[in-house]
């Protein structure tokens, strides 16, 4: 039973994480599951430059990476992989530097390096690699250093370059001399969402012979914090028992209710387009199911891309370009929605001229009867193709959560628990997406009965149709910030 109590843990600081972070799962790596981030140290002295450079790598690249150091594909990294893999990348990297001092190019010498695994979600490990290396200089009157990172430009994350001085004044420096992440250990909440891309350090420095001279600091190997995340925690319990399989996938279901609820999943297409339109029932289940359906097929796809492609698609760089497709379908849809709405009401235009001569009850009749049976014989003829892509565009972007569950799965060789987990996930997401779309059901035709409301809900299909498009603009505007913060174009 302790098992279980861990569980019920684990489920109770998810809900408390939820209510503290509306904005979705919590991801395990502050700055992101995909993320790969570079943190470049230069320590000036008078006649020498040391260079410390970080490579901190969150759960899913190292994944990746994991079965590149794995040389005898045994599951696992033994001391001699480790040594042959710093050995490889350390010498590497500065191929992909540029140090220059006075306009000449230094190639730094490798004195030393280290690599760490700190545990991230669902006992996945992350990677940090440190490499070490220093330059001679020589005397001269002036001093000016540049400094370039071009090293795995092609992955997204945090870039910070830090310049500081032993024994050397640095002056001009383009570069702060304090690091505001700890050397990528504890990054800032205020910069997650635009986080420092730089790449680039300029500066010039002086002797200044009565400063006290001293080596490069030692890396504090210290274990990183890290933020666990509950539904990829589930796969990990060591004994599957079944009142602990049974607790596991009734809290998986749990956590993925809670994760519908959160912002996102097309919820706003979804009000949009069934009280607007007057959807009915079986609309509303196909809606939400639609989109429970490609946000689970979506996790299942971006794992195969993960563990066969990742070498020719970098997964994080799938992430941006899946949400400017929701936004672009979802616009497409609203759009032609709007089309649909303005023939509609153009035709009960001509319908009121028609009947002009009639008496107001009459006319009354036939403005009630073509504000909706029209609306509502137009609806059905093009709703199962409509509610398709307005699901498509509500879960083409799978879950982070859900996809650390099955790499971990993977990874202990749990596969078929976590699939099991997965689907219980997907379950509780379609309770309660199909629960908020019966309950807009229902609110439409609440609004439908209300006389005094005739004349308006003649033109809330129309509403609903700008409502969609209006979410498309959100979603792809954010999209298209994305890909322009991590460079992706």
């Amino acid at each position: 039973m302790n098992r279980i109590a861990h569980i019920f843990l684990i489920a109770s600081t998810a809900a408390l994480l939820s209510s503290l972070y509306p904005s979705g799962a919590v991801s395990a790596h502050p700055l992101g599951n995909f993320t790969v981030n570079r943190y470049a140290e230069l320590l000036v002295q008078p006649r020498a430059i040391s260079l410390e450079y970080i490579v901190d790598m969150a759960e899913i690249p190292t994944f990746q990476e994991i079965k590149v150091i794995d040389k005898n594909r045994n599951g696992g990294t033994d001391e001699t992989e480790t040594a042959a893999y710093r050995a490889a990348q350390c010498g590497d990297i500065p191929g992909k530097l540029l140090l220059s001092w006075n306009g000449n190019r230094l190639v730094p010498a490798l004195t030393s390096s280290a690599l760490e695994f700190p545990p991230g979600a669902g006992d996945l490990p992350t990677l940090r690699l440190t490499c070490r290396y220093q330059a001679a200089l020589d005397a001269a009157p002036s001093n000016a250093i540049v400094f370039r990172d071009s090293n795995l430009t092609e992955r997204i994350g945090w870039r910070e370059i830090v310049v500081k001085g032993d024994g050397a004044e640095i002056r001009d420096a383009s570069a702060p001399s304090s690091s505001i992440s700890d050397k990528l250990r504890s990054y800032p909440n205020d910069l997650i969402n635009n986080p420092p891309n730089q790449t680039e350090a300029r500066f010039t420095f002086v002797a200044a012979p009565s400063a006290l001279m001293s080596n490069a600091p030692p890396l504090d190997g210290a274990a990183l914090s890290r933020t666990k995340d509950a539904f990829a925690a589930l796969v990990t319990v060591s004994d599957l028992t079944w009142q602990v399989v049974l607790l596991s996938l009734l809290l998986a279901v749990g956590l993925g209710a809670v994760h519908a609820v959160s912002p996102g999943h097309g919820k706003t297409i979804m009000a949009a387009y069934l009280v607007g339109a007057g959807g009915t029932v079986g609309q509303a289940f196909v809606l939400g199911l639609t989109v429970t359906i490609t946000h689970t097929l979506g996790v299942l796809a971006l794992g195969l891309v993960t563990l066969f492609a990742s070498r020719y698609i970098f997964p994080e760089g799938l992430y941006p370009l899946l949400s400017l497709t929701s936004g672009v379908l979802a616009m497409a849809m609203g759009i032609a929605l709007a089309h649909d709405r303005v023939q509609i009401l153009r035709h009960d235009h001509d319908r009121k001229h028609a009947a002009h001569a009639h008496s107001d009850g009459e006319e009354e009749s036939v403005l009630h009867g073509h504000s909706h049976h029209p609306a509502r014989l137009e609806h059905e003829g093009l709703s199962w193709r409509s509610l398709v892509g307005l699901g498509l565009a509500g879960g083409i972007v799978p879950s982070t959560s859900a996809l650390i569950l099955l790499l971990s799965a993977i990874s202990l060789q749990r596969i078929p628990f976590g699939l099991v987990l997965i689907t219980a996930f997907g379950l509780g997401m379609a309770l309660v997406l199909v629960g908020i779309g019966v309950m807009l059901v229902r609110a439409s035709q609440f609004l439908e009965r209300r006389r005094t409301s005739v004349r308006v809900m003649r033109f809330m299909p129309l509403i609903s149709a700008v409502v969609v498009i209006g979410a498309g603009i959100v979603v792809t505007t954010g999209a298209l910030a994305q890909m322009w913060v991590w460079k992706l174009w």
